[in-house]
């Protein structure tokens, strides 16, 4: 390639280098040639050359290294970038793996999970455990302080604001059907079951705020339909039931994921001003029903003294028989007069398709059983008397004075047999004029004997009144000891 390299050399040297005669330069000025190629090197210049390419050469091995260096760092930030992705779950939550924001994998276990790493994924993790939350602030008046939802909770009522009036923008309440004035405080138990709507729909610190939001509504829409004295008076479950029912609408609505468990009633009062005014109903209202309570149990202590477990039978019984009695059915009433008669007496009769033995106890046995033994002693009397009747007309008739005598000196004996008799023997046709007072060891006999009887009548009594403790109960009718 002579051609060529005439012309590289022409190039570098000019056309004199190869003994040609330069053409005639033009006029105008040229710039200064900027590199100057040679094609012969001296020593000094071969030297240097050298050291340049050991130097390139150190510098290569230098770029190696470094690439291979950032090879292996690439490659460790990879592995990193993907190590990132392994989260850790803990005990009362569950994941869910988001993917460019979808969820790709929902209730994920508690333990270590892999997702993408950050920004292409996430594990978002969701509380599953039982929240507490008090609405305690928003239907009460004003607290001096400031204090929690939870604080507010436990405050004694002297502490709120009882002022006969109330400021809208500081105060809360509710209105109750009649237009009347309440204040509540709330306590609610959630939880959140539908992970995948929670996340998609809530917002973790918007929570307590549309929690508030759902019960306050359903609060006020349940209270608006009760009146004053039904709120105060009656039990709180059917309300927090229904402020439960109305809360977990609102939340469904939301599609939200949270389930409420349960809602509380914790505090109820009419209008504080007021407090004194309706405490004193509740007080007479109170104690009218213990009252009422005491009268029912004082009743059926009574029956059970009576007619023990019989008592309720007797009682429909003897009111069917008036019944009877007023619509002149004489004899479906003697019917039902000897069906109580057989109760009474302990026969078995037929009550509610079954036959029952002896049902009557208490006070009414025992007089059954007492006029049982008066009637069977008085006609023992009566016959006993009839007989000593019958042999006192016999002797009459035998012999009528002996038996005048005989009876005389009887009575005569009995009555100076008394203690308070005293006898006093005279000669025969001695006129004696005689003051005279009591004896005074008959008198102490005589009061001795009376204080005696008064001794055993308390005594009686206490063994009567221990006898009839013995059916009293705070419960009513005592069943009988198998």
């Amino acid at each position: 390639m002579p051609n060529d390299d005439q012309h590289l050399d022409d190039l570098i040297n000019g056309p004199q280098a190869n003994g040609q005669e330069p053409e005639q330069a033009p006029t105008t000025p040229s710039r200064t040639a900027s590199v100057q190629l040679r094609d012969g090197q001296s020593d000094q210049d071969a030297s240097d050359m050298a050291k340049m390419d050991t130097a390139n050469q150190s510098l290569a091995e230098a770029l190696k290294i470094t690439y291979a260096l950032l090879k292996v760092a690439m490659v460790v930030l990879v592995v990193l970038f993907t190590i990132s992705g392994v989260q850790s779950i803990k005990e009362g939550e569950r994941g869910i793996s988001v993917r460019f924001g979808k969820q790709v994998r929902t209730n994920l276990e508690p333990g270590f999970q892999w997702s993408f790493p950050y920004p292409i994924g996430e594990i978002v993790r969701v509380g599953e455990g039982s929240v507490e939350m008090a609405v305690a602030k928003e239907f009460m008046p004003n607290i001096p302080g400031d204090q929690s939802d939870e604080e507010a909770l436990a405050v004694s009522i002297d502490r709120f604001n009882d002022s006969s009036t109330l400021n809208p923008a500081n105060d809360g309440s509710n209105i109750t059907a009649d237009f009347n004035i309440a204040h509540t405080q709330w306590s609610v138990n959630y939880r959140r079951t539908d992970h995948a709507s929670y996340v998609s729909n809530i917002l973790p610190h918007q929570e307590r705020s549309i929690m508030k939001a759902a019960v306050q509504r359903a609060v006020v829409h349940v209270l608006a339909t009760v009146n004053i004295d039904d709120l105060l008076k009656n039990s709180s479950e059917s309300l927090s039931g229904q402020v439960r029912v109305l809360a977990q609408q609102m939340l469904d609505n939301l599609d939200s994921g949270i389930s409420i468990d349960r809602i509380v009633l914790t505090r109820k009062n009419a209008a504080l001003s007021l407090r004194s005014k309706f405490s004193s109903v509740q007080t007479a209202a109170q104690t009218a029903g213990k009252a009422r309570e005491d009268a029912l149990l004082l009743r059926d202590q009574m029956l059970n003294e009576v007619a023990g477990r019989g008592s309720g039978v007797l009682i429909t019984e003897i009111n069917e028989y008036e019944r009877l009695i007023e619509l002149n059915k004489t004899q479906e009433a003697e019917l039902q007069l000897a069906r109580i008669d057989d109760i009474l007496e302990g026969r078995s009769v037929e009550i509610d398709g079954q036959m029952t033995g002896s049902l009557v106890s208490g006070e009414i046995s025992e007089l059954l059983t007492q006029a049982q033994s008066m009637a069977s002693d008085r006609v023992s009397h009566a016959m006993a008397q009839l007989e000593n009747f019958r042999s006192k007309q016999a002797q009459y008739e035998a012999n009528p004075k002996l038996m005048i005598a005989r009876d005389w000196s009887s009575a005569m004996a009995e009555f100076l047999d008394k203690d308070f008799v005293s006898t006093i023997v005279l000669p025969k046709g001695v006129s004696l004029e005689m003051l005279v007072n009591n004896d005074p060891d008959i008198a102490r006999e005589i009061d001795r004997e009376k204080k005696r009887r008064e001794a055993q009548g308390t005594l009686d009594q206490r063994r009567e009144d221990m006898r009839r403790s013995f059916f009293k109960t705070q419960r009513g009718l005592k069943e009988p000891e198998e």
